[in-house]
């Protein structure tokens, strides 16, 4: 039976963080439980696609570590009634390091939690203050021991390439992560996303934003200072042996997955077509969809699948294979490409390209959203 995941998108948040694009909503302390609306969307996809083996299932935000611990734990059951659930299925729970405290950690463990993914961002407080982000680096460091005591499977956040940030400084920074005790890393370059304040800042020009060069020089050293303990399996991600987000691996390998919630989106193959699932962006206009039945699915064109499978695809450092990426998309790698282009980037050393399989190199990683707008036809 086909693995697939389930994303549990829960909205709320304590404070919508100045570079967050995310649809998030600040809720304060007053968390909406949206336990049936769950339900019954889970519901209409069992009902309109049956059974799926589940090997990953993903609370993300928002800020899901804000649920209650009852919450999360009605949620997997009915995920369990409906599903069959592997025994190592991989289940991970995004927090803030600000709302919780040793007993919901302990609580969410017993719950069938099994990973932890820590929005640190910053050990730096001036650059969480600047974040907009309502821990300080104390509270990232206690959350982070505490957390060590219930799980095995640790993610940590951060954020770099900010404004006035040098390389000095981010150096700094990585000597500090690599201490973590932690199985994977996930390090993100600031992007200036519309409608959120960095970008009216940036427009403003409050805020500059650090020169391409010295982005680029951030992100060769990151991959290089990593590499012994965390070597680097996606343009972003870093993990310990064995450790690789199964989840996310699901989407960049073109997998199917379930999204639940607001704006959450999903892929699903029936076994004749691929359908594509995008979620209102209102917690209203999802809560009626749900309410009248309603899911928000179409069906996915060949064309668009392969797309998508060539951005994921190129993201990872094992890259696209041929043979797999025609088994998943129905169509050939070279048909959705421009060979010349293609041919070009590999002249410039930007792709490696062999009979079995291409991959972004080293020096491609750096420039890849340019790369795959020249290839895509």
């Amino acid at each position: 039976m086909k693995k697939n995941s389930i994303y549990i998108h829960f909205p709320y948040c304590l404070k919508k963080c100045n570079y967050c694009d995310f649809v998030s909503f600040p809720c304060g302390k007053g968390v909406p439980d949206l336990t049936q609306i769950y339900f019954k969307e889970l519901d209409l996809y069992y009902q309109k696609f049956g059974l799926k083996n589940i090997s990953s299932i993903y609370f993300g935000g928002g800020t899901p570590s804000l649920m209650s611990v009852d919450m999360v734990e009605k949620i997997l059951e009915k995920i369990y009634t409906l599903y069959h659930i592997e025994k190592d299925c991989e289940i991970t729970l995004e927090v803030n390091p600000k709302t919780v405290d040793e007993k919901k950690l302990c609580d969410f463990q017993l719950s069938g939690i099994n990973r932890l993914s820590l929005g640190i961002q910053s050990f730096d407080d001036d650059e969480l203050k600047f974040l907009g982000r309502v821990h300080n680096s104390n509270d990232a460091v206690h959350t982070l021991e505490l957390a060590r005591k219930y799980f095995k499977n640790i993610s940590c956040d951060f954020i770099y390439a900010l404004p006035n940030q040098t390389m000095e400084k981010w150096q700094q920074s990585l000597e500090k992560i690599l201490l973590l005790d932690v199985e994977h890393l996930s390090l993100y370059q600031l992007i200036f996303e519309p409608k959120t304040p960095f970008y009216s800042f940036l427009k403003s020009g409050k805020i500059t934003p650090i020169s391409e060069s010295l982005s680029k020089k951030m992100y060769e050293y990151t991959n290089k200072i990593l590499k012994p303990k965390f070597p680097q399996y996606e343009i972003s991600n870093y993990a310990k042996k064995d450790f690789e987000s199964r989840h996310n691996l699901n989407y960049w390998n073109g997998g199917d997955y379930i999204g639940i919630g607001v704006s959450a989106s999903g892929r699903i193959f029936d076994g004749k077509k691929h359908f594509i699932s995008e979620n209102p962006k209102t917690v209203s206009e999802w809560k009626n969809n749900i309410e009248n039945n309603i899911l928000s699915i179409k069906t996915l064109s060949a064309k668009k699948r392969a797309e998508e499978m060539l951005i994921m695809g190129l993201r990872k450092n094992k890259g696209i294979n041929f043979t797999e990426f025609k088994q998943n998309s129905s169509i050939n790698f070279f048909d959705i490409v421009d060979s010349k282009k293609l041919n070009n980037m590999v002249d410039k050393k930007f792709l490696i390209l062999n009979n079995l399989s291409i991959r972004t190199s080293v020096k491609g990683k750096s420039v890849l959203d340019a790369v795959i707008r020249e290839i895509i036809k």
